[in-house]
């Protein structure tokens, strides 16, 4: 069970931040590709607060009794303050009824609306 981590920066654009997995190569956009029961954490290097949440594939937040409680299936992480990393982690774990492969869609729930502050986890079980 590999941990992987996310890297939340200062936007490119100076408008928000941006999600990038602490991958070689990797940008913003790109999404973590993880296997059923991995850890992933966020790391915030900016200096504003941020927090994981789910969404569906049109960025659109999950509603809260969809994802809590805290520590669920969909709990993705409590806020993350600046300059630290997100707690607690998330176990990748592939939705009741899909697929082998599934994308778990994740936005910022502090900045909803920035379209830079947006990411996704790809899962697989195999």
């Amino acid at each position: 069970m590999p941990d992987w981590s996310i890297k939340i920066v200062h936007g490119s654009s100076g408008d928000g931040a941006e999600f990038i997995p602490d991958l070689k190569g990797a940008k913003a956009g790109d999404p973590l590709e993880a296997m059923q029961d991995d850890l992933v954490t966020w790391n915030n290097t900016t200096e504003e607060e941020h927090q994981p949440w789910p969404s569906d594939s049109s960025y659109t937040a999950l509603p809260n009794e969809d994802v809590l409680p805290r520590g669920g299936p969909n709990y993705l992480s409590d806020i993350i303050p600046a300059n630290d990393s997100s707690r607690p982690s998330y176990n990748v774990t592939q939705p009741a009824s899909a697929p082998a492969t599934w994308t778990v869609y994740y936005i910022c729930a502090l900045h909803p609306y920035v379209e830079s502050e947006r990411g996704s986890i790809i899962g697989n079980t195999y």
